[in-house]
């Protein structure tokens, strides 16, 4: 009997140290092989831009190649729910957006719960939301909001698409202002800028990001920043919150996601990665020139944190807004 315990107990601590063997070994493996990140959004757009800046520096860092795959649809609900639905294998992550935090609140049905779905790797950056304008059009919000009130229900803004945070701000910067105004919804931000330059609608929130281009050229005029301080990159554009209207912060951010159970180690060492790679001064050169605010110091705890922060603060401005999808 003796003897049997003692040969039970062996084959024990020999298991137990080839699995940490094992388990050793596939940390320092990892990633042994490429690595695909979703952009929710189509190409071309600022989020699949700063994806791609993000990846090149990314795959220098870790020695594996970052493939981008745009998988667009829904708001973004499309690629986000195909990576909560992926392998927790560390191979199929999400660059996701602030609509991750919107969505909740917007519609009734969807295919994927963030909170339980999806791990946080990091925070990578933010980015201000700015009120556009024709260049025939309002100067300041002051002069945008003494018009509308002078001739109520006469004016219609441009949407990038219903239930958009950007959309969601909007409403909610008009109930705050008390304006009467209606949406015209677009397809994506580039139409609905144009739709604006061409004096189809009187104004557009639309990020700072997606607008630059258009407001160095003189042909959109950023009359204020949906955005609690600032920008350096518009540094003479005030916040609404300036001229009296407070609380209209439209501001998205960027979060990179796994799916959920995907184990620690691949989740730390990725944080890590990012981190680093967010450090360098060229990347941070490149993502400052599009109106990006990079943050190079986030955790995954910081990040789920901010998740369920945001998540909230979007909640009260949906119910505010009252914008409401099936």
């Amino acid at each position: 009997m003796r003897q049997i315990i003692q040969y039970v107990s062996q084959w024990l601590v020999i298991s137990l140290a080839i699995l940490q063997f094992c388990n050793l070994s596939a940390q320092q493996n990892y990633p042994d092989k490429s690595i695909t990140l979703v952009v929710p959004y189509a190409p071309g757009g600022p989020t699949d831009i700063f994806a791609r800046v993000l990846a090149q520096e990314l795959s220098n860092e870790i020695g594996q190649a970052i493939i981008i795959a745009n998988n667009a649809g829904a708001a973004g609900n499309v690629g986000t729910a195909l990576v909560s639905r992926a392998p927790a294998d560390g191979y199929t992550l999400l660059f996701g957006t602030a609509a991750i935090a919107v969505a909740p609140s917007v519609y009734k049905n969807l295919n994927y719960d963030a909170e339980k779905d999806l791990q946080a790797i990091a925070m990578v950056g933010s980015c201000p939301a700015v009120v556009l304008t024709s260049v025939s059009g309002p100067n300041t919000i002051d002069e945008l909001i003494t018009l509308v009130r002078l001739q109520p229900g006469k004016f219609n803004y441009a949407t990038s698409g219903i239930g958009s945070p950007t959309h969601i701000v909007t409403e909610y910067f008009n109930q705050k202002a008390n304006l009467d105004t209606f949406a015209v919804p677009y397809t994506g931000a580039g139409p609905a800028k144009q739709g604006v330059i061409t004096n189809l609608h009187l104004y557009t929130f639309e990020t700072a990001s997606s607008a630059l281009a258009l407001i160095r050229s003189g042909k959109l005029k950023p009359i204020a920043l949906a955005s609690d301080r600032r920008s350096p990159i518009l540094p003479n554009v005030p916040t609404i919150a300036e001229f009296g209207v407070l609380g209209v912060n439209g501001s998205t951010w960027n979060m990179i996601f796994a799916p959920t159970k995907t184990p620690k180690y691949i989740i730390e060492k990725l944080n890590r990665a990012i981190n680093k790679s967010l450090s360098n001064s060229e990347t941070v050169k490149r993502l400052n020139e599009l109106a990006i605010d990079v943050n190079s110091s986030s955790t995954p705890t910081s990040a789920e944190q901010y998740l369920r922060s945001e998540t909230q603060r979007w909640k009260e401005l949906v119910n505010y807004s009252k914008v409401k999808l099936n």
